[in-house]
């Protein structure tokens, strides 16, 4: 089967050969195998994996069909251009907000970020 990873400012992946593809949703990740049924969705703030590669996604669509999968996210990063020490700042952020606020949208965007920064930071692998 086939992958495209596209954001609306570029082409991450065209038509790269897969056997098995891990996408993140809001409600957990997801598996596709060669021959699994059409399926379409939405994508949560995660990690889409094939093979040893990996790709950090955040928002967007996914579409498998006739075996080949669309991720149309809102943002991609392929993990070399995400900053550790960057992320690691932010999820710090994130944990002093959520820590010391009681404003209910200031503690779900910091939630928000904390998941992000932690998700993210699973791709660096050392």
């Amino acid at each position: 089967m086939k992958i495209s990873i596209i954001t609306p400012e570029r082409r991450l992946l065209l038509d790269r050969e897969v056997e098995e593809v891990q996408v993140p949703t809001p409600a957990g990740y997801i598996g596709i195998l060669p021959g699994h049924f059409p399926v379409m969705g939405t994508l949560g703030v995660g990690v889409v994996s094939f093979g040893e590669e990996r790709v950090a996604v955040e928002g967007g669509f996914f579409r498998f069909e006739e075996e080949k999968l669309e991720v149309l996210a809102k943002m991609a990063w392929r993990p070399e251009e995400l900053k550790r020490k960057e992320l690691e700042a932010e999820k710090e952020r994130a944990l002093k907000v959520l820590r010391t606020s009681s404003d209910p949208q200031e503690v779900e965007r910091a939630a928000y970020l904390f998941t992000k920064a932690s998700v993210f930071l699973t791709l660096f692998r050392d």
